[in-house]
């Protein structure tokens, strides 16, 4: 999970000096200072080749993915101005990310034979619904139950989240194995 750590930290970097400085500060960083009133998507786009350049291992695709993937969602929605973000639209965005790096890490290390699963395609639907739900859920808790925002949270503490919620959900995907 070492590369989606690192673009969630970089995400994170973004959420809190966008917080205390403004969408161009945290876009400086990245030198992207010059994207601050383009929308959302084409933001997290270059954010994208900047955090995780394509052509990198299968971790660090695992993490491209899901920023775009993020980038991808925001564009069929009302994809507004970067600049025009709230910080909690901020952190929700960073929150899908992390959500998303954890499910599709989680779904490459069944597509490896990690853990057999059912092979009925609506036991395997069930199942992803199940984790998509339980991961998402699960990203939430751990960062509302610290009470603070995002910006004041260690990157440690924002990695062992990670990594917690990662071993819980391939618990009970290791549950869904045996039981079929």
């Amino acid at each position: 999970m070492g590369p989606s750590r690192r673009a969630a930290a970089g995400i994170g970097q973004v959420v809190g000096v966008f917080a205390e400085d403004g969408a161009r500060e945290a876009l400086r960083p990245f030198n992207l200072e010059n994207l601050a009133g383009s929308p959302v998507s084409e933001v997290f786009i270059a954010l994208t080749d900047v955090l995780c350049p394509d052509g990198g291992t299968i971790d660090e695709a695992i993490a491209r993915d899901a920023v775009l993937e993020t980038a991808a969602e925001l564009a069929a929605g009302d994809d507004i101005a970067f600049d025009a973000l709230t910080p909690a639209a901020l952190e929700a965005i960073f929150l899908g990310t992390i959500s998303r790096s954890i499910e599709a890490k989680l779904f490459n290390e069944l597509g490896n034979g990690a853990v057999t699963l059912p092979s009925d395609v609506s036991a395997i639907q069930t199942i992803q619904n199940t984790l998509h739900d339980f991961i998402q859920g699960k990203v939430n808790d751990a960062f509302s139950a610290t009470g603070r925002t995002l910006s004041s949270i260690p990157r440690t503490e924002i990695d062992r989240f990670v990594t917690t919620i990662y071993e819980g959900a391939f618990s009970l995907v290791e549950a869904f194995g045996d039981a079929s």
